[in-house]
């Protein structure tokens, strides 16, 4: 499953272009979840998550574990968590190919799967994952929690 962040701002000037652009994206690919939030500012825009394939893509199957010494994380992921993280990771490589930065940067793995466990659904919630202090949120707040709130 990929994953594709959109903006669109809600002036005259800009609205319906971005609008377009959707919907210019959404004719190439299979829509499998999407999520939205306002985001005020200056200026204001609706920020839209949207977790696709693409049309005609064979599915892949999932990746079985081959090496028996590899121990899961205690306790376990859900399914629900390993999917968030996937969607967080898709995320991030998209963020650091913007600002041509490392993955590692933007965020650690394991900031990533503390997300997946405690799925804050605020700024001041996700304050309290390890990992996430006022400048970091300040950078990608809003995207993080999009990207949470799709699930």
């Amino acid at each position: 499953m990929n994953l594709k962040i959109f903006q669109v701002r809600l002036d005259d000037q800009h609205l319906h272009a971005d609008q377009e652009f959707i919907n210019q994206f959404m004719q190439d690919v299979t829509v499998k979840k999407s999520a939205s939030q306002f985001v005020p500012g200056e200026p204001d825009y609706w920020s839209i998550v949207v977790y696709y394939e693409d049309a005609g893509a064979p599915k892949k199957a999932p990746r079985k574990a081959t090496d028996s010494r590899v121990a899961e994380p205690e306790p376990a992921l859900t399914a629900e968590q390993i999917e968030i993280i996937s969607a967080l990771k898709q995320w991030r490589r998209d963020r650091a190919s913007a600002i041509s930065q490392p993955e590692y940067i933007i965020c650690h793995n394991a900031s990533l799967e503390a997300l997946a466990r405690q799925k804050p659904r605020s700024l001041a919630a996700l304050s309290e994952v390890k990992g996430f202090g006022d400048s970091k949120i300040a950078k990608y707040g809003e995207d993080v929690i999009a990207v949470l709130n799709a699930f």
